[in-house]
Order: structure tokens, then sequence, then C-alpha cells
């Protein structure tokens, strides 16, 4: 049996081995440096801006594109485009990041939020309609970890109650569901290009999409201070609807489109380590590796594992002990898995406190519905999800290129070493942990 590295043991993952992401090669410094020599005089849109644009609404099939400056920005883009104002709710899944239900509030909307599915952890469609009331004028779909949601099931329930559905695939850049890519399965989508997405700007950056003339004006609209901006024609820097300076930069831009470029080779980096990984855990007893459908790809911008110390014996009082134990020991091992998301975000203080914009505001608006309240305990599955997950991934330990196979190899190593020939000193750890 070999010593834990956190009981003086040589670590299984040695320093250096990860590589961080994005990787950035020579075509995206050229990129870049182009843009930079063409970046003066200052203009907009710039030509790395259009043709971000152009590249994505040719990757997703949409006919619209937005460039913008964040993915948060882009999903408020969508919320704009589907008119939703005062007092208009928006069902949201409980369990995802903030930005999925505070684009909502950026237009004084209402998230309403839904449990989630307990094998993939977006909105589960069995309880959309119960969250839907008079005042619900859309749902956004998250593609969670990178894994897209149950569109079949939730498209015929937006249609029947007169719903728009906004696609969140800020984490799942490159995933296809029945074919189709991620950023073209809602009625508009958002998608971030964070530095630690799937698909990077390097800083910070967002796409909008729509197939649809009217969200596409809205949106467009909102991203440049609420004012139309034709083509060629002169500003006339008059506004007509409320809006923002959401516009993007052409470095960010040249560098997301070079990446664009080599996204169909990354995304099958990302899926073999995912897939591969999962075949090495799903029998260590301990934890749950993630479940894909058949009908759709994950490119585990997460790899999210849920903990299960009722395998090893410890009951379920156990489990926040088991997680945070198991991280430690884990990071010690040179594996960088870490919590993310230890609650659900209705459970969050901004919406216990319901006071977003202060005098309760969006939540005490004439036009909102009144007795809003956020329960947590109204989403099991998300909280539960919340309290037992821990994560690989992101920029720090990418499952994109160059990571590979053998990094994999190591991750799973780790895993046998800590919870199968380990697995008596790590019950005890929790243990000890609980009662100190």
């Amino acid at each position: 049996m070999s010593l834990l590295a956190i009981k003086g043991g040589k670590p299984v993952v040695e320093p250096g081995s990860i590589h961080p992401w994005p990787h950035i090669t020579e075509e995206d410094k050229k990129a870049v440096m182009e843009a930079l020599e063409r970046a003066t005089p200052w203009r907009y849109p710039f030509e790395e801006v259009l043709e971000l644009e152009r590249a994505w609404s040719e990757w997703t099939g949409m006919q619209y594109t937005l460039a913008c400056n964040s993915g948060t920005a882009a999903l408020h883009l969508c919320v704009v485009g589907c008119e939703i104002g005062p007092g208009d709710e928006v069902l949201v899944p409980a369990d995802t990041f903030l930005a999925s239900a505070s684009c909502v509030l950026h237009s004084n909307g209402i998230p309403i939020f839904v449990d989630v599915h307990p094998l993939t952890y977006n909105i589960d469609p069995a309880k959309i309609e119960e969250r839907i009331t008079e005042k619900t004028k859309a749902i956004v779909a998250v593609d969670l970890h990178g894994l897209p949601a149950d569109y079949d099931d939730i498209y015929p329930i937006a249609q029947q109650h007169g719903l728009k559905v906004i696609e969140d695939g800020a984490q799942a850049h490159g995933a296809v569901y029945k074919g189709r890519p991620v950023g073209a399965l809602g009625d508009c989508s958002g998608c971030s290009l964070n530095g630690s997405k799937c698909l990077s700007a390097l800083g910070e950056g967002g796409l909008f999409a729509t197939n649809n003339a009217r969200i596409y004006e809205l949106a467009q609209r909102a991203r440049m201070f609420g004012e139309i901006v034709e083509p060629g024609q002169p500003r006339q820097y008059n506004a007509y609807i409320m809006g923002w300076n959401y516009r993007t930069d052409p470095l960010q831009s040249a560098f997301a489109r070079s990446q664009l470029r080599r996204l169909p080779q990354m995304t099958e980096w990302r899926i073999r380590n995912g897939t591969y990984l999962t075949q090495k855990l799903k029998e260590i007893p301990g934890i749950q590796p993630p479940f894909v459908p058949d009908d759709r790809t994950h490119v585990y911008f997460f790899y999210p594992i849920l903990v299960r110390p009722e395998d090893l014996g410890l009951d379920e009082k156990y489990v926040e002990p088991f997680r945070e134990t198991l991280a430690t020991v884990m990071q010690a091992e040179g594996v960088p898995l870490r919590a993310w998301q230890t609650r659900p975000v209705p459970a969050q203080s901004l919406f216990q406190f319901r006071d977003g914009y202060g005098k309760g505001c969006p939540w005490s608006c004439p036009y909102t519905r009144s007795g809003i309240v956020y329960d947590p305990s109204e989403y099991p599955v998300a909280t539960d999800v919340c309290r037992r997950r821990l994560v690989l991934g992101h920029s720090t330990d990418s499952f994109g290129p160059p990571n590979g196979l053998d990094l994999m190899e190591k991750y799973a190593e780790a895993f046998y070493k800590v919870l199968v020939e380990n697995r008596a000193t790590i019950t005890e750890m929790t243990v000890a942990q609980t009662t100190s």
C-alpha cells in the first residue's frame, strides 16, 4: 500500500505535469499581434470582431451573432431580446453559476428556480411546469459542466406555454445535442469566452446568437447604449431603449477566432480524456463520475464528481466532511480536485435577502408577483449535488490539449491510491474531522 502524500508519501501527479488552459499556439499569438497592428485608429466594430461573429454564425448555423464583452453580457442580451422586463419571470435551474439568474435581474425580471435532474445536473424538464405562472416569459436552459440540457423535453413545454428558450452555453462550446451544436439549441443563446472556457478569449468575452430577427434587433441595440447603429451609416447618438456598453475588443476577438479554428480538435481531445477517466473511475467506491446520455456529448469544462461516503460505510452526516477530506488528500497527491458551487443559487444571500438594487428591488416592484420567496428545501436534488460535488477541469487542470491520457491515468491512479489502498485512512480522517 502506497503512503498518502499528506502523510509523507510521494504524490502521484508530480509538479509541472498539468498544463494550464488555454493552450496557446504560435497561430494564436500571430492573430493577436496582427490585430494589435491594425488596432488604431479606434473604430467599431473592428474587423476582428466581425470575423468572430461570422465564424460563430457559421459554426452554430445561427443567422445572427453579436460578440460582446462577457458571457454574462451575452445572456443579458438574450433577456433583452426576449423582451423580458419588470416583474416578468424566467425559469432558471437551481444549480448553475450566478450569471444564469443575475442576467434576468439586470432587466428587473424575476428568476424562478427549478430543481435539476439527478443524473445530468441540468434543469429537470419534469419540474418545469409546476413553476410556470402567468408571469413566466422564458426558460434558461444551462449546459452545465459541458453537457447540453434536455432540449427535446424542454421545447414542447415552452411552446405549450408561449415561452422563449434561452440557452446558456457558457461551459459547453463544442458539445453536440442530437447532432446540433451548443449555441444553436435555444431561441437565442449566450456563451462565455472567459479565459477558462472551452472556447477562450484569454481574458473576457461572450457570444450572443439567434435566428430571430426581432430578438437580434433588440440585443444589438442593448449592446450599443440602446442606439440603432447601421453599418456604413453615421452614428446618430440617439438611444431608443435602455442600453449598455457590451462591446468587445479586437485582441480578444482575434484570440477567440484563432481558437475557434481548432475547436473541433480541442473538443475531441476533451471528450477522449473525460471518457477515459470515467471508465477508470466507475468501479472506485466513494465517488460517482459524470453521466453522459447517448444522444449528446460532454466536453468537460468541469469534470464533476459526486462523493458517496455511504459506499465506505459512513452515513449521510459525513458527506461534507468526506468531500473536504477527499479534496485535501487529492490535492496533496497533485490532483487539483476542489469544490464548486457548494450551495444552490437560490440559497445565495442575494436571493435570501431579495434586495438586488436596494429597497427590495426588483422584488418590491409593483409589477412583480407578491409572495416570492426562495426556500432551499424546494430544490433537494440541487442541494444534494452541491454538497457532494467536487470538480476537475477549469483553467488550472483542463481536460483540453496538451493534457492527455497519461494525465488521466495519473488522476485515476491517485483516486485508486486514496479510495482503495488507503480507504481506512480516509474514513478515519473524515470521522476525526467531524468529531474534532
